[in-house]
């Protein structure tokens, strides 16, 4: 974890590779990663199990088993292959850039994010496989702990971020280096030369990034084709319940890479946007003449025919976000919002002027009776109602376009009017682009840059603090609805009392009636009497308690409620103190918080 922070919490959303002068990539120590163990040792290719497996244990094998074995020796072989090009893209790249100072640890940590964690993970999977294939003498007789270990539970929860976080960046980094390469002939000479290295196998840097998600896509396979021939039941479905899980990191980071190209679109689109299409005296004006795309989240996009009258159509870029439809204007390299007038055929009627920013929360869709790849978009409001006429390039662009924005508006009516899918101001956990801290937890200041220091980061790391974890913790609330519980859990044993039967025989009616009252106004006081809500309380209680069944389920339900509550609340209790020594610690040190 303590590594994943350091190399990721830099702020990147300005990042700029720079140019300039150092040493030379030809010079000796950039050859001193040909000398790192690791890289060394899986130089070679991974031996064939058969010419290990001793020939006696060969000819008892069945012909199905025989191919379980193969399939794990496969997955053996190209882990060992996977771990081998990831150490080449640390040695022979991302290592040597650093000490040449080509590159510093900031821009690297962008490009190949998270990487030493990564190998680390790949090269603990591939050891527990190399362990079982010498404890099995090579014919592996159990495999579903290992891989189900590695791809389930927290380990596969973890897995799943960094994959995530890496492949999300892959195409981010592939263009930084392109343009890198294309301004810098220092930068370019080093990558040609690392390239031309033996290690890369005649791969180019282009083809090694992406092998991580060439990767994820293998394990499922692998393990599918283990199960089919997996004799054992329970061994079977643990196999498969691994390939499950691998499935669903598949699809993660799949879903993680797609936002990731979105938002980049996105960053694109702001950087060439002009509002000065919006008219000044409007309201549209002062409430999107600083519209920041990159807020939202992009849901669709595409090319669509904007058909304001008759005789006046646009080629416009359309945008789904999360709570509006966008429509873009092309104009030399900038995208234009700007709005346009319908004009009706009655020369006395008034113009109306079309918004090139469709809110979706009172959005509903049409067909065109005389076009079938066109549709409606009618946007209704106070004044009355806006009709637009888009045309899709094909029938089945105009399927997907109906269909996202339908899902759209409804998703905000669920939502009651707010999305989901638009950014919330404050940092989070949520996947941003590659440009950005928020994914680390890391806070902006007014300026935009980080308000924390990254000896202070690096040194709460170290000590063990989960800055993620803590950034995405909702514990705000916990010590109120701790208080909330205990009273309602009070209010309900109290209210629920009936006297035993023997306490009842012993009462005088008039005392009973007294204790009824006394529970009953104590049960109606407001918050600013509880002291003397708790002492009417008591005086109420002279008997032993009957609980009915129903009133006893509530009430152990709402103790255990109470207890995780309180569990919440002794965690944090032992972080803040813990926090408070490594602050007083880091501060003894001479580190320093501006």
């Amino acid at each position: 974890m303590k590594h994943f922070l350091k190399r990721n919490y830099n702020y990147l959303d300005s990042l700029v590779l720079p140019e300039g002068p150092g040493p030379s990539p030809t010079s000796t120590s950039a050859q001193l990663e040909e000398m790192e163990p690791r890289l060394l040792e899986f130089e070679a290719d991974s031996p064939n199990w058969r010419d290990l497996a001793p020939p006696d244990g060969l000819s008892r094998l069945s012909k199905k088993e025989t191919k379980r074995q193969e399939v794990i020796n496969e997955l053996f072989a190209t882990e060992h292959a996977h771990v081998r090009m990831l150490s080449v893209l640390q040695m022979i790249f991302s290592k040597p850039l650093e000490r040449e100072e080509l590159l510093t640890a900031t821009e690297l940590a962008a490009i190949f994010p998270n990487l030493d964690e990564l190998i680390e993970m790949h090269y603990n999977f591939y050891e527990n496989l190399k362990k079982l294939r010498v404890d099995d003498n090579f014919i592996v007789k159990s495999i579903s702990t290992t891989v189900l270990n590695r791809f389930g539970g927290t380990e596969g929860d973890w897995f799943q971020k960094l994959t995530a976080r890496f492949c999300s960046h892959q195409s981010w980094a592939l263009d930084q280096i392109k343009s890198r390469q294309k301004k810098d002939p220092r930068f370019n000479a080093f990558i040609l030369e690392a390239e031309s290295k033996r290690q890369c196998r005649r791969l180019q840097l282009k083809d090694i990034i992406p092998i991580e998600m060439q990767r994820l896509t293998k394990y499922p396979l692998l393990l599918e084709n283990i199960a089919k021939s997996t004799e054992d039941p329970t061994e079977k479905e643990r196999i498969q319940q691994s390939a499950e899980c691998c499935r669903r990191i598949l699809n993660h980071v799949n879903e993680e890479v797609k936002e990731m190209e979105n938002l980049l679109t996105l960053k694109d689109y702001q950087r060439r946007l002009d509002t000065s299409g919006l008219k000044p005296s409007t309201s549209l004006y002062t409430e999107y003449k600083n519209i920041d795309l990159t807020q939202r989240k992009m849901l669709y996009e595409g090319p669509v025919t904007w058909r304001v009258t008759k005789e006046k159509a646009i080629e416009v870029q359309c945008v789904l976000l999360g709570d509006m439809l966008v429509l873009l204007q092309k104009q030399d390299d900038k995208l234009v919002l700007k709005c346009h007038s319908k004009s009706n055929l009655a020369p006395q009627e008034v113009k109306q002027m079309l918004s090139p920013i469709i809110k979706l929360n009172s959005v509903f869709l049409r067909d065109v009776a005389t076009d079938r790849k066109a549709f409606y978009v009618i946007f209704t409001w106070d004044s009355g109602a806006q009709i637009y006429e888009l045309v899709a390039q094909s029938l089945g662009e105009k399927k997907l376009w109906t269909e996202v924005i339908k899902s759209t508006v409804d998703d905000l009516k669920k939502g009651g009017g707010k999305n989901s899918l638009l950014l919330s101001s404050s940092p989070t956990i949520r996947l941003t682009a590659p440009l950005s801290p928020s994914e680390n937890g890391g806070l902006k200041s007014s300026s935009g840059g980080l308000n924390l220091k990254s000896s202070l980061i690096d040194f709460l790391s170290d000590k063990g603090f989960d800055l993620i974890g803590h950034s995405t913790s909702d514990r705000e609330n916990v010590a109120s609805s701790a208080l909330d519980q205990v009273m309602s859990l009070k209010r309900l044993v109290v209210g629920s009392i009936s006297l035993s039967e023997d306490s009842q025989q012993a009462e005088k009616p008039g005392q009973e009636m007294d204790a009824c009252q006394s529970t009953e106004e104590s049960r109606t006081t407001d918050t600013g009497a509880e002291e003397e809500e708790e002492e009417e309380e008591e005086r109420s209680i002279s008997a032993p308690l009957v609980l009915s069944p129903e009133r006893m389920d509530e009430v152990c339900r709402r103790l255990l409620s109470l207890e995780e509550q309180l569990k919440s609340l002794q965690t944090v209790e032992e972080e803040h103190h813990r926090l408070q020594e490594a602050l007083s610690e880091f501060s003894l040190e001479g580190g320093n918080f501006q």
